[in-house]
């Protein structure tokens, strides 16, 4: 996939190489992954948009699993992430995760559309809604670091991919207004980054409660220890990217990189923010949904 990018890209075809692998193997409309299974009490989804707080919703999940002592060389090892077309990741069939787990709970990462997720009133759905002008430049930074092809993309033209109905702009809205839709059921805790950034202590009893897991105070202590920020940084090498062959050092991704609230300025302009703000609303509008946009970002 990265050679097909970079290719593409060289060719002036870099947003529509980006754009089927997005479509076709990152977050596609439909998956065989789950097809025939049913989720039962000891799965916790964790579904979020790509760039959206993924790791650290993952980070939280497992460590209340755990009881805020999961250890593990990398997430991926413990947490299963079935539409990755990545071989060396953790089986979804794999029986080890749950062997391991005191609580008999299991986290599953997914990038997948609400309704491509089966849903079942005994599993467990965790999400984290982001700003989409967080998510460009995180986007920016990371997906075109990791293809290697950021010095062939400017800003600017990130921002125009962005803002294409058939391209990460359009999906985000889906996304969003898929599992927003679903925020009042009592198996699913929606939160905005903002919110988690706010409020760990108070996301992490949500999420506990959610999973029916009823931490000691040491116990959750441990879990806001390991899912701050400043411990996640510290420990990158548990999160991040796998080594990517005839990658560029001087775009290498950081998975942890800022954790932060409002710093999408650091890349795009006001007028570059207000279009993505404007084309997002447009997006929601499209589809009916009623997710309060403004009084999130």
């Amino acid at each position: 996939m990265v050679l097909l990018v970079r290719t593409a890209a060289k060719l002036g075809r870099g947003k529509q190489a980006l754009r089927f692998i997005v479509n076709n193997a990152m977050m596609p409309p439909d998956s065989k992954v789950f097809r025939g299974y049913t989720p039962t009490r000891a799965d916790v989804f964790v579904a979020t948009f790509p760039k959206s707080g993924t790791n650290w919703g993952m980070q939280i999940c497992q460590q209340i699993a755990h009881r805020g002592a999961a250890e593990f060389d990398h997430i991926h090892e413990v947490v299963c992430w079935p539409e990755a077309p990545m071989p060396d990741l953790v089986k979804f069939d794999d029986p080890g995760p749950l062997k391991a787990s005191p609580t008999g709970l299991r986290v599953i990462k997914t990038h997948l559309r609400a309704g491509v997720v089966p849903y079942t009133a005994d599993a467990k759905y965790f999400t984290i809604i982001r700003d989409p002008k967080e998510v460009t430049v995180s986007s920016y930074l990371f997906l075109l670091g990791l293809m290697g092809i950021r010095h062939l993309v400017t800003p600017a033209q990130w921002v125009d991919w962005w803002c294409d109905e058939s391209f990460l702009g359009g999906a985000w809205a889906e996304h969003t207004n898929g599992y927003w839709g679903m925020r009042d059921r009592p198996n699913v805790v929606v939160r905005s980054f903002n919110q988690v950034k706010a409020d760990l202590g108070g996301t992490i009893d949500a999420v506990a409660e959610l999973m029916g897991v009823d931490l000691s105070a040491s116990e959750r202590a441990a879990v806001g220890e390991r899912g701050s920020f400043a411990y996640m940084k510290a420990h990158e090498s548990q999160f991040g990217p796998p080594p990517i062959p005839l990658s560029r050092p001087d775009q290498a991704p950081q998975m942890i990189r800022r954790g932060a609230v409002g710093g999408s300025s650091e890349l795009i302009d006001a007028e570059q923010r207000a279009r993505i703000d404007e084309f997002s609303r447009a997006q929601l509008r499209k589809i009916g949904s009623d997710f309060p946009y403004d009084e999130m970002f």
